[in-house]
């Protein structure tokens, strides 16, 4: 049965079908004609800006078009209008979660809970709220409470599955495990990651009978569509994710053998052949996939990382550069490029570093939640004799994300020199805690790195 994206679990409230107009814009979202319906709804709401049935049917076309600022606008009028308007209230609930406002989402389907507690959709979004905070008892009640909502989600079975496994109730993983061995039809990536998740909480037999599963159905999927390179993609990612490079390139090159000219199966190729170690087959790959499609950054981007990692860091700041230039606003080319400036031989010239901080600025003009230009423009920062900025860089990667080693040792190392002597034992010490669980987690991935067979079926 097909699911809908959670983004499109709206309510479609009641309206007066006396009102032909908003009846006709209504009839268009069912339809999915957003733009269409549109227009009409707005002019309903210039002539009766009080009327919270339009404000909530805009908001679904505004939600329909993927402009959900717009939307929540729309929405809050509707409810501003009419408190008890609750179908409003839900699609607001939903448009916050989306909008990454999940603690106002939460608060929102929390009240809806308690007027309609039979509904299965706030409590849907309060499990995930529960889960993104592991908070696992909790999530596993909301869970329940959505009912098939959750259990038959595809877009959330993950996040349903680990609630379960992390409480060690296995009546649902049980099921699941059932459900799996009993259907044709799998989604691969699926089946993958319930795997990865019995064998994060140490049910390695079950993992690797997911793992199997997954393996036959990424195979009968290449089968099926033997001219579809992101099958053939996804099958190699999965072999080469479980410890089977070789069977990964056996599957890229039977891609190839259908379609020479996939720039998207020669990028793939490309990496694996410089995962195993051989830079020159990998280039060759990687050269060809980059002629085929010119306008793609990502072909030019590991040829630099591999240059990289064999020590020519000029030619690779030159490739790095050359794809800024051509794309100002990719930001991990900026990043890289201040990476290959950082790692050029000798001391680092004075208008080397500017270069590279600046090229680190904008990565983080771009994307200001990667950690990585965060941490590499600290240790630029405090190679510059800029201590204090060092420490604002770190400070901000672990307010994004709180257990980032790197930036737990840097700041710790940093702190302790300052004599702050209290605070870097705390960084320290929970440096120590993420990198033990680090390996901890690495290790309980061995048992089950090499299930999938090593000869081309």
């Amino acid at each position: 049965m097909a699911v809908l994206p959670l983004i499109w679990i709206l309510v479609l409230a009641p309206i007066n079908m006396q009102e032909s107009p908003l009846s006709h814009a209504k009839a268009l979202l069912k339809e999915g004609k957003a733009h269409d319906a549109l227009p009409i709804l707005l002019e309903l709401h210039g002539s009766e800006p009080s009327n919270a049935n339009v404000c909530q049917q805009i908001g679904v076309a505004y939600t329909q078009l993927q402009e959900l600022g717009k939307a929540e606008t729309f929405y809050r009028q509707a409810v501003r209008l009419n408190p008890e308007f609750w179908a409003a209230r839900k699609n607001l609930a939903t448009v916050l979660w989306f909008l990454d406002r999940k603690a106002e989402s939460e608060r929102e389907f929390l009240a809806i809970t308690k007027v309609l507690p039979a509904d299965a959709v706030p409590h849907l979004y309060l499990g995930l709220a529960a889960y993104e905070r592991h908070a696992f008892p909790q999530a596993k009640i909301q869970f329940a409470k959505a009912g098939t909502l959750a259990t038959e989600n595809p877009e959330v079975l993950p996040a349903v599955l680990e609630s379960y496994l992390a409480t060690r109730d296995m009546s649902f993983p049980g099921k699941v495990m059932e459900q799996l061995t009993h259907t044709e039809d799998q989604d691969p990536a699926l089946v993958s990651r319930i795997g990865a998740l019995f064998s994060q909480y140490g049910y390695h037999d079950r993992a690797a009978t997911a793992l199997e599963l997954a393996y036959r159905a990424y195979s009968r999927a290449a089968e099926m569509n033997p001219n579809s390179d992101d099958g053939y993609v996804a099958f190699a990612e999965f072999a080469l994710a479980h410890g089977n490079n070789d069977y990964a390139l056996q599957v890229v090159a039977r891609g190839l053998d259908h379609m020479p000219e996939s720039p998207v199966l020669l990028f793939e190729q490309g990496i694996l052949w410089a995962i195993k170690g051989d830079r020159s087959q990998a280039e060759n790959s990687l050269v060809k996939a980059s002629r085929l499609r010119p306008s793609w950054n990502l072909p030019l981007l590991a040829l630099g990382v591999s240059q990289l990692e064999s020590g020519d860091a000029n030619q690779a700041a030159l490739m790095f550069q050359k794809v800024c230039i051509a794309d100002p606003r990719d930001s991990r080319a900026q990043y890289l490029y201040a990476t290959a400036l950082s790692r050029e031989s000798g001391a680092m010239p004075g208008e080397t570093r500017a270069a590279a901080i600046a090229a680190l600025r904008k990565a983080i003009e771009i994307n200001p939640h990667d950690s990585r230009s965060h941490i590499l423009l600290g240790q630029l920062y405090l190679q510059a004799g800029k201590a204090d900025a060092a420490a604002r860089e770190w400070q901000t990667v672990l307010k994004i994300d709180p257990e980032n080693s790197k930036a737990l040792y840097q700041l710790g190392l940093l702190y302790r020199k300052q004599g702050k002597t209290a605070e870097a034992e705390q960084l320290l010490q929970k440096f120590q805690r993420v990198k033990a669980k680090e390996r901890s987690e690495e290790e309980s991935l061995v048992q089950i790195l090499k299930v999938t067979p090593e000869k081309r079926p």
